[in-house]
């Protein structure tokens, strides 16, 4: 009998998978781009500065990110429902420890360090999930994923705006703080992938070659190696570190953290630009509704474009990543209400396509037993460069007086991000052809 092989079911129970990270996505982008929105007055009123706020949801942004090596190694221990709930767990409780927060410190650690590391373990945990249930229709599932839950970012801005009449702001992020506690029910679906694994046949010159290879691993391991290096050893297999000695992740890292870093600090300060702008909580929301409509068609759309075009997902990103440029220097030169709105649709349109192939970048890059360290790895630079950089920001807000600058800001870094993807493209293109 030829041997066999394990392979993701690329559908079936997947597709629960999909449901799952929508719901948790829905609920974590939603609060991501309407936090602003609750407590931009509110703020300002309890003597707030920019560069506070900025820490304050920069930390946010970060914190759980830079625990990511860490939520990895959980991952693997645990398995993904395990530390979804534990993930869920520490949103819920932070979201409810923040409406009950009045000083920077309170919101610093309630909704920049709790909630900050519960959010980021559920994206993690649910990214890593459908990945690991999809193979070849990875593309297509993610764009359902990343659709549905394009839906928070257009209802999520109105239910706030209706409660805001209503309630105070606290009131309304300790409502928020309940919708956060259906991540319990995402996390209850995250079954093991190995239940549900397709069993095929395979050649045995694979499994033979498979084994050599296996033996040869096996037999470099010196038995009489140092305490100090077997140490150093389990630490690099542990949070498999052996991936930063490849110079073309170590580059796509890097551009995905300095991209995230440019596209995250700009959703969250949107909200105070319109207000500077001279928008009423009315006009803030329904930009924000109009940005999300636009976003989640082409969530939907993003994955055929890159299929019907045959390209490969990181070359797709980039392409998103330029026209997010252009189209936030024309932001910064319009403050004319109906311009905006035409604004808010063309941001969505490329934030759509950004957003799907920004989680397939590394999957389509790493093997995926190392999945869950590289992801770990990932959300580690996303975390420094959005700690770092999200403070400058606001440090140049206040010594500017203006957004503009850090828009500015924004866009260069993302320019540094495409310049080194470039860069390597056509080294990666020369050594080729010098080969042939």
């Amino acid at each position: 009998m030829k041997p066999s092989t394990k392979l993701p079911p690329d559908g079936g129970y997947g597709w629960v998978i999909v449901f799952a990270s929508a719901l948790s996505s829905f609920i974590v982008l939603s609060l991501l781009q309407c936090f602003g929105l609750i407590f931009s007055d509110t703020f300002a009123q309890w003597g707030l500065s920019a560069t506070q706020g900025s820490l304050i949801m920069s930390t946010n942004a970060s914190f759980g990110k830079l625990a990511g090596p860490i939520t990895g190694v959980l991952l693997k221990a645990y398995g993904c429902r395990k530390t979804a709930i534990l993930a869920g767990s520490l949103f819920t409780t932070g979201m409810v420890l923040t409406s009950f927060s009045h000083t920077f410190v309170s919101f610093l650690v309630a909704y920049g360090l709790i909630a900050s590391l519960g959010m980021q373990m559920t994206e993690s945990t649910q990214r890593l999930a459908l990945n690991l249930y999809f193979q070849k229709k990875r593309s297509v599932a993610m764009g359902f994923a990343v659709t549905a839950a394009g839906f928070g970012p257009i209802v999520v801005p109105q239910l706030i705006r209706f409660l805001m009449r209503e309630y105070t702001a606290q009131e309304v992020c300790l409502i928020y703080g309940g919708i956060c506690t259906n991540v319990f029910v995402a996390a209850a679906l995250l079954q093991p992938v190995k239940w549900h694994m397709k069993v095929q046949a395979k050649d045995r010159e694979e499994g033979n070659e498979l084994l050599s290879t296996t033996h040869q691993i096996a037999t470099l391991n010196d038995e009489n190696e140092s305490l100090y290096r077997k140490v150093v050893n389990n630490f690099v297999k542990i949070f498999d570190l052996d991936l930063l000695k490849d110079p073309i992740f170590v580059n796509i890292l890097v551009g995905l953290a300095l991209a995230t870093f440019s596209e995250l600090n700009f959703t969250l300060l949107v909200p105070f630009i319109l207000h500077d702008f001279g928008l009423d909580t009315g006009q803030i929301a329904n930009f924000q509704s109009t940005l999300g409509v636009a976003d989640m068609i082409f969530r939907f759309c993003g994955p055929y474009i890159g299929n019907y075009f045959t390209k490969p997902s990181r070359l797709m990103y980039a392409y998103a990543l330029t026209i997010l440029i252009g189209i936030r220097f024309v932001f910064l030169a319009s403050q004319n209400y109906y311009a905006l709105m035409v604004i808010a649709f063309a941001l969505g349109i490329a934030k759509g396509v950004r957003k799907v192939y920004m989680w397939l970048v590394i999957p389509d890059y790493v093997p995926v037993e190392k999945l869950p360290s590289a992801g770990g790895i990932e959300t580690l630079a996303n975390g420094i460069c959005i700690l770092v950089g999200g403070t400058i920001l606001g440090v140049l807000r206040d010594a500017t007086g203006s957004y503009v600058v850090c828009v500015i800001v924004m866009n260069c870094v993302t320019v540094v991000t495409i310049v080194m993807w470039s860069i390597e493209a056509l080294i990666v293109r020369y050594k080729n052809h010098n080969k042939e």
